[in-house]
């Protein structure tokens, strides 16, 4: 005799939660294509963040190929963040608008078929969120989960950065984060270095080398542990890091007995694992399949393998 049991069955997931997963499935997933500009990379720096007030100060620089001619403006992503300034190709640039989601800047002149722009845009201000996706604040802990299921396009990279935030543009990042010697910096890809700034602050700098759409980029800051193992794939030794609060360092082994099994069934079927690291880092909502930085909810993260 053969069975069947769904997931929703397995979590003992509530029929207005099914019902409501089955409409945004129906939804159409995709985010306006910006014909006229590529991102090719991102340089994103959080300057100071504030847990108390939920308040930072960043900044952003991103690579933009062009591709059509008599381009006159960079249209970008971007939720409800205070401007500071906007230079384009080191140029101040004062003849902007901000309307909603949208962050619309005139070039200092036309541009053509093959230019690249460097767009920098400083900014300050409470970070967006949803009920699920964006950025949150939970007590001493910030963190970003990158698909909203409440906003259409459910794209959420424009809640913490100005971005080309659709499903299809990719683009490589460098992601810094400078906080209090008492926290910690989590993102996706490798941490490049980690500086000591001789004020009582650290800056972390982490870099995806893959490229990937804004939706899977991550990152989370508060006081972290990263429990570290080795996967031996078949064809390298892949690092293992998860990062999880203090106290929940003793669960970590009992909570991913089972990575290793599981990582091994998908490189026999899909062949060798293709990226930097396997990541994880524990947040108040989740999960979220951030490259290399899955968010799995603190209550996961429970010393055995009922959440798998």
């Amino acid at each position: 005799m053969m069975y069947s049991i769904s997931i929703f069955t397995l979590f003992r997931i509530p029929l207005s939660l099914v019902l409501f997963f089955s409409f945004f499935c129906a939804l159409p997933l995709a985010a306006q294509e910006n014909e006229d500009l590529d991102a090719v990379s991102y340089d994103i720096r959080i300057e100071n963040i504030d847990m108390a007030t939920q308040f930072i100060t960043a900044n952003t620089t991103l690579k933009l190929a062009v591709l059509s001619d008599d381009l006159t403006q960079a249209i970008l992503d971007f939720k409800y963040f205070e401007i500071d300034s906007i230079t384009i190709d080191g140029e101040m640039i004062s003849s902007f608008t901000q309307d909603d989601d949208l962050l619309t800047i005139d070039l200092p002149a036309a541009a053509n078929t093959g230019d690249t722009l460097d767009v920098s845009v400083h900014y300050n201000g409470t970070p967006y969120h949803e009920d699920w996706g964006g950025f949150h604040f939970s007590g001493d802990y910030a963190f970003n989960l990158g698909v909203g299921l409440n906003d259409i396009p459910h794209n959420l990279g424009k809640s913490w950065f100005p971005c080309i935030d659709n499903f299809t543009d990719r683009a490589i990042y460098h992601i810094y984060g400078t906080v209090d010697n008492s926290m910690m910096v989590v993102s996706g890809g490798l941490l490049i270095e980690q500086i000591d700034n001789g004020n009582g602050t650290t800056t972390y700098h982490w870099h995806t080398a893959h490229s990937l759409p804004t939706y899977l980029v991550s990152v989370a800051i508060g006081d972290y542990v990263a429990v570290s193992d080795t996967y031996n794939g078949i064809e390298a030794d892949i690092p293992i890091d998860i990062y999880v609060r203090p106290q929940d360092t003793i669960k970590v082994a009992g909570t991913f007995v089972n990575l290793k099994t599981i990582l091994a069934q998908f490189e026999d079927r899909m062949g060798p694992y293709p990226w930097e690291r396997v990541g994880y880092v524990s947040t108040a909502l989740g999960a979220m399949e951030h490259a290399t930085n899955i968010a799995v909810p603190h209550f996961a993260i429970s010393g055995h393998a009922s959440y798998d």
